[in-house]
């Protein structure tokens, strides 16, 4: 070859990320893209690195993450990159940060305020209306990693009325509509949507319907977190089903899970009914994080009327000792989708705490629900869930320990699953470095590579490479990245199977994985030996 690589990965094992078998060879980048596969031990390179005895991947693509504002706010994506990861997909579960309508800003900022992204410390602005913009504004100071937008329905319902628990009207759906039309121009992959978050559970399948018909003609896809993931799970499934056949849109069920007791021991019925729906014609996928634990918002064991109207009018009700009584009354009995935390499931051992809002609160992260209520002397926890809605503004993120290792491990070695973390871009210092959160934002990727192909020889490394890179980037339509190729983007992670280890762990999560020695994306070296980098060769990738 005539040309200088500026980087030369050689003596490594190859797992070009479609299941391959592992093969030696080295990887030449020029520029963002690998220019060649092969021997290229007496070609020249400005920087080579000896990759032997180690396997040589493609960068990993996160498909479900929460990083919408993390990486605004703090663009080192840094448990990302350690653990591997070169691509987050945001704007997951319905909850995102636009488009955003004049009057109806705070309501949003409120509501981002309660979820998935409550453990950001600062005072929100969203200083952007639709999605063309928030991805300018990420450009100006561009992430470590790559960024892929899916569009939230959260967000789009929230823009077109709000937070009322009613149909649409018809120019309220035509005014859904033309954001999604609006969200589909500027480049998103797909919608999103979570229909256990409000505003989402007050929609229904016309109204999903309608959305995903537009998504469906723009070639997009349709990622849903379902309605029930216990009790209901079935009739949930079939809800998401139903919403593709009506629409044509393809569907991904988000963290697939069996979340209770009375549906353990049942994953084999959902892998069966999600094959028949293929074979029936209706493309549908899905993916799993590998923990038995889910992450969450208290206030989602909240019954859906209490949101109604937005989070001012949530902690109202709270702080109302008449309708406190109501809310306890329907928490125990356990309103649809909220099951979980019903009075018969006995569950607050089970529900730690993971990030508050107050700093003088900080000792109870770490502790479960019935361990605080047993510390402050409450007879009753459901109380305290109350009381401690109103104490922390709503802002109380929890881990719960409620799935079953034998359902987890059948949906994680199912030939189709997509390895994603359901966690934000956070760190170890810094003002993303607060709280206790679930280990999988740490430790996803390096927990398949430790646990369930190492240790429990579950997964082959060709295998677990595919469920992170070709499958979700296929998944997402996503050009050139998801694959080691000629040509691709070069999104490179060189996986050291000696030292590949998730560290992070529920009582210390944020910990860094180990193992994953050289991380590259677009071509720039980002985390080298366990130290990152001060560069950011972040792209936001849209859909073309």
């Amino acid at each position: 070859m005539s040309d200088v690589f500026d980087v030369k990965i050689i003596n490594g094992r190859i797992a070009d990320g479609t299941g391959k078998e592992l093969f030696l060879a080295d990887v030449g980048i020029i520029g963002e893209k690998i220019a060649a596969i092969g021997d290229l031990k007496d070609e020249a390179s400005k920087q080579t690195v000896d990759a032997a005895g180690k396997i040589v991947a493609p960068g990993f693509i996160d498909m479900h993450t929460h990083s919408d504002l993390s990486l605004v706010y703090d663009r080192r994506a840094a448990c990302k990159i350690h653990d591997g990861v070169t691509t987050e997909i945001v704007g997951n579960c319905g909850i995102g940060v636009a488009p955003v309508k004049a009057d109806k800003k705070q309501l949003l900022i409120d509501y981002l305020g309660t979820r998935m992204i409550g453990t950001i410390p600062v005072k929100l602005e969203l200083p952007w209306e639709t999605c063309r913009e928030y991805f300018e504004f990420v450009e100006q100071q561009p992430p470590a990693v790559n960024l892929v937008p899916l569009l939230a329905h959260g967000a789009v319902r929230i823009a077109a009325m709000g937070f009322d628990k009613r149909k649409p009207t018809e120019e309220e759906l035509a005014a859904m509509k033309a954001y999604v039309e609006q969200g589909l121009d500027d480049g998103v992959v797909g919608l999103s949507s979570g229909l256990i978050y409000l505003p989402g559970e007050y929609a229904e399948i016309p109204e999903f319907a309608a959305l995903c018909k537009l998504v469906a003609a723009r070639g997009g896809i349709y990622t849903t977190h379902i309605r029930n993931e216990n009790e209901g799970m079935f009739e949930s499934l079939e809800e998401a089903l139903t919403v593709g056949k009506e629409s044509g849109v393809p569907v991904h069920i988000s963290h697939i899970k069996l979340n209770l007791p009375q549906v353990w021991g049942r994953a084999d019925e959902v892998l069966a009914r999600i094959q028949q729906a293929n074979d029936e014609g209706h493309d549908t996928t899905f993916d799993v994080y590998p923990y038995t634990a889910g992450f969450t918002s208290l206030s989602s064991a909240l019954p859906p009327w209490v949101f109604e109207g937005g989070v001012h009018n949530m902690m109202a009700r709270l702080k109302d000792g008449e309708v406190r009584g109501k809310i306890i009354a329907d928490m125990k009995a356990g309103s649809p989708g909220r099951k979980l935390y019903s009075l018969e499931n006995k569950i607050w051992d089970k529900i730690v705490v993971a990030t508050v809002l107050r700093d003088d609160s900080r000792h109870i992260e770490g502790m479960s629900i019935q361990a605080i209520a047993d510390a402050r002397g409450y007879d009753d926890p459901y109380a305290l869930v109350i009381d401690l809605l109103v104490e922390q503004d709503g802002r109380v993120l929890i881990v719960h320990h409620t799935m079953a290792e034998a359902d987890l491990q059948k949906f994680l070695c199912h030939p189709a699953s997509i390895v994603i973390s359901d966690g934000m871009g956070l760190a170890t210092d810094g003002i993303l470095s607060g709280g206790k959160p679930h280990p999988r934002t740490f430790g996803s990727r390096a927990r398949v590579f430790a646990r369930y192909v190492k240790e429990l020889g579950l997964l082959s490394y060709e295998e677990a490479v595919k469920k992170m890179t070709y499958l979700p980037a296929k998944r997402l339509g996503l050009r050139e990245r998801g694959q080691l190729a000629e040509g691709f983007f070069a999104d490179v992670v060189v996986i050291n199977p000696a030292t590949v280890k998730d560290c992070a762990t529920y009582d210390e999560p944020k910990q860094y994985s180990a193992g994953f020695d050289q991380v590259f994306v677009n071509g720039q070296l980002v985390l080298d030996e366990g130290r990152q980098l001060d560069v950011y060769p972040g792209k936001v990738v849209l859909k073309k």
